[in-house]
């Protein structure tokens, strides 16, 4: 899209307009735009508030002294690597996921209150999806209301989406909760929504659904070390490519809701690339080039 209108759209293998796509980690973005609708209401009195003073579960271990800030920015310090590694000695990212995602006999977020320490918070950046796990809970536990339920009334209603989306949970109605790091599943469009929502600093049909500023925050990119998949990080959101200012909400396996507030323009892609397939850079390119041509 540029400056809010569609200029191409295309579906490839059998998908259409109105099917939904799994967002994988962009669901971590939009976790971030719901802190910050908490923060602007004060239900999260600052970012440098302990998780634990929203979750107290969480006190005597690993996120003991962790601040949402840390949470946003993936430097909480806790000892978990996002490997997958299955088998007979599963990793504790895997084990997780079995539990809570395939076999649904946990809460995913629930791991986050016996994992231990492994820096101080604040001091390395270490992406974790427990985090924005914990982050999900502590939104909860703040506002009085399931993730679902504050995305429906705060964002997606008033933002106009088409089509209604929805979370995937670690359990069955009642008992699971929505999978706030990968669970969120929308249309491609509803996706470019939430992109143009960002461009336009919260503000849709003349309605300010961030705080002023909010997506600035987010989007303020602190370097990475050349070993990070891509160069920068802001709250739950990456730096794709080299071009100024431009962000990107990224999920595994090829989902991207890219904005380059230069030329105002928003690209969103789904898709599902084969494993093991490294993309980014060559997307990033890609979209470097399409946000810089005129049209």
């Amino acid at each position: 899209m540029r400056d809010g209108a569609i200029v191409f759209e295309d579906y490839r293998n059998r998908f259409s307009p109105d099917e939904r796509h799994s967002g994988f980690s962009m669901s971590k973005t939009i976790v971030a735009l719901l802190v910050g609708q908490a923060l602007g209401r004060g239900e999260i009195a600052s970012l440098d508030d302990p998780a634990t003073r929203y979750w107290p579960a969480l006190e005597g271990g690993g996120y003991d002294g962790v601040t949402i800030r840390n949470l946003l920015e993936m430097r909480s310090g806790v000892d978990i690597e996002e490997r997958y590694d299955f088998g007979e000695n599963p990793s504790l990212a895997a084990c997780i996921h079995d539990t809570a995602i395939v076999l649904n006999r946990a809460r995913f977020a629930d791991f986050g209150i016996a994992v231990g320490r492994r820096e101080e918070p604040g001091s390395g950046f270490n992406y974790a999806t427990l985090d924005t796990a914990v982050l999900g809970r502590i939104l909860e536990e703040a506002t009085g209301t399931p993730l679902e339920q504050l995305t429906a009334e705060r964002l997606w209603e008033p933002l106009g989406a088409a089509h209604e989306a929805f979370w995937l949970a670690d359990g069955p109605q009642g008992t699971g909760r929505a999978l706030a790091g990968m669970g969120f599943n929308a249309t491609l469009r509803d996706f470019a929504r939430l992109g143009q929502l960002m461009l336009d600093d919260g503000l849709s049909n003349g309605e300010r659904l961030l705080p002023e500023g909010w997506v600035a925050q987010m989007t303020a990119m602190r370097p990475l070390d050349p070993d990070s998949p891509l160069p920068g990080y802001g709250f739950q959101t990456w730096q794709l490519g080299k071009e100024p200012g431009a962000y990107s909400a990224v999920g595994l396996a090829g989902q991207y809701i890219y904005v380059h507030p230069q030329s105002r323009t928003v690209i969103v892609k789904l898709s599902h690339y084969p494993p093991g397939a490294e993309l980014d850079d060559v997307v990033g390119h890609y979209f470097a080039q399409v946000a810089n041509t005129s049209m």
